[in-house]
């Protein structure tokens, strides 16, 4: 089983894929639009909207897509994509890339809890939180709150 974060944007989803693309370093992202449905009876300029986009993204997938025309999405405090991995220099670097447009929240630096830890908010209004625990580096069965 696997579960994989999808975020929704209200029509700026292609222009969040592209950055996202650029900062992590991926090109081959699976991409549905609204319009590819053959029936679809949306108009001409909603069909391209992203329906799904499947980012490769630290052995798992990140999902984006705009929100269903007519039922815009409301961004809010309550979310971050938050990762876990071994790839030391790997989410360095990406947390750097996305502070640069950016706005960090807390400095990716050891902590009391992790060897290093850091939150950012990227331009588009989504915080990323990078957890580095090599002790637990690879274990994906524990309970993140333990």
């Amino acid at each position: 089983m696997a579960i994989h974060p999808q975020i929704i944007f209200n029509g700026n989803c292609k222009e969040v894929l592209s950055y996202y693309e650029g900062v992590f370093g991926v090109s081959d992202v699976s991409v549905i639009h609204y319009g590819d449905n053959p029936g679809s009876k949306l108009d001409e300029d909603l069909k391209e909207l992203i329906l799904e986009a499947a980012i490769p993204l630290y052995d798992n997938y990140l999902l984006l897509s705009d929100a269903m025309p007519g039922k815009p999405a409301t961004f809010g405090s309550n979310f971050h994509v938050s990762i876990r991995s071994e790839q030391l220099g790997e989410m360095k670097a990406d947390f750097k890339k996305l502070a640069e447009s950016g706005k960090v929240i807390f400095e990716f630096e050891e902590s009391y809890w992790s060897e290093a830890y850091g939150v950012v908010e990227d331009k588009f209004g989504v915080q990323w939180q990078f957890d580095y625990r090599k002790s637990e580096a690879g274990n994906t069965q524990q309970n993140p709150g333990e």
